[in-house]
């Protein structure tokens, strides 16, 4: 669980990076002209200030799980971890920088951002960022683990089998076609966060199908609706255990979706059929044998409780296209 967190908070300083121009270190009075211009066209920006809001995140969660360790200590643990932060950035940044940009394109980029240059500059961020981001977090995640606890070399090979378990998860996803994917008519908001909102209940002749509102926040995205997915009826305890998808993909994997970011999508499980004297359930995603997740899940199970039946319930008029 600690590496798990430890993992969570360089992807969250990575993020932040992804956003932003990267910070530059303080550099001695020996610095190149290349890093000279670089840094200026960091503050420029406002990349330098990011290392300050970043810290704050990385030291909660590090607080969190050695509460042994008092007050000094983290502040001395802050001081020399921003100073590092700031030299592990350059160190990484500025050979990127080196081999996507020339010294000359700096100092045109600084004079014409916004001007057509500045979009070719833009352009080759992405690239720098692609390239440094991995590093950035292979570096934190090793440096903090040899910071706190410098006898846990050990958990170094339980990091690469995790890494290798993810990469075989992925590698087993099931990628949803494109065709069968229906967009929610319904302007995307990041704000509501990343858990499926309950969106209707349809009562069939042989099954009952319950469509989520799925929101998707990255262009490549994988999902997953345990096995463990159960109706209970709140009246008689009555179970109804999930079937699967309604479009049939396979819900032992991962599923994966691209192309649609920012977007709702419709995902649907089939169970048995309600009894009609059904109107309060919970909706509960319980653990399940066969669950299989990657180590960046939340570890959130998906609930639904006390809702009233006929709030949600739809009927279909005409054959709709399935939907996952």
């Amino acid at each position: 669980m600690r590496n798990k967190i430890i993992f969570q908070v360089a992807m969250c300083v990575v993020t932040l990076f992804t956003f932003i121009l990267p910070v530059s270190a303080q550099q001695s009075d020996e610095t190149s002209e290349y890093e000279v211009t670089l840094k200026k066209l960091m503050e420029v920006t406002g990349a330098l200030n990011s290392i300050d809001e970043i810290l704050p995140h990385t030291l909660a969660v590090a607080r969190m799980n050695e509460p042994e360790k008092d007050a000094n200590y983290w502040d001395t643990f802050a001081k020399s971890w921003r100073e590092k932060m700031e030299r592990m950035v350059m160190e990484i940044y500025l050979p990127v920088y080196k081999k996507h940009l020339a010294l000359e394109d700096l100092q045109e980029t600084i004079a014409f951002y916004e001007s057509p240059l500045g979009k070719r500059y833009r352009e080759s961020a992405i690239s720098i960022m692609r390239e440094a981001m991995p590093l950035l977090v292979s570096r934190l995640q090793v440096d903090t683990r040899k910071e706190l606890h410098p006898e846990s070399d050990r958990s170094m090979d339980a990091m690469e089998q995790t890494r290798n378990r993810d990469q075989e998860l992925y590698d087993a996803a099931y990628a949803l076609p494109k065709d069968s994917i229906e967009v929610a008519k319904r302007p995307y908001n990041r704000a509501e966060g990343t858990k499926p909102s309950l969106y209707s209940i349809e009562r069939r002749a042989k099954d009952t199908k319950v469509t989520f509102l799925q929101p998707i926040y990255f262009n490549w995205q994988w999902l997953y609706y345990s096995l463990g997915f159960v109706i209970i009826d709140k009246k008689t305890g009555d179970e109804y255990h999930v079937r699967g998808y309604d479009g049939g993909a396979p819900q032992d994997r991962l599923l994966t979706v691209e192309g649609f970011n920012s977007k709702y999508i419709y995902v649907s499980l089939l169970f048995p059929k309600l009894k009609k004297s059904v109107e309060v359930i919970d909706i509960l995603e319980l653990p399940h044998e066969k669950d299989r997740l990657p180590s960046n899940d939340d570890g959130v199970f998906k609930t639904y409780c006390d809702v009233k039946v006929k709030d949600y319930l739809r009927s279909s008029k005409k054959k709709a296209k399935e939907i996952y």
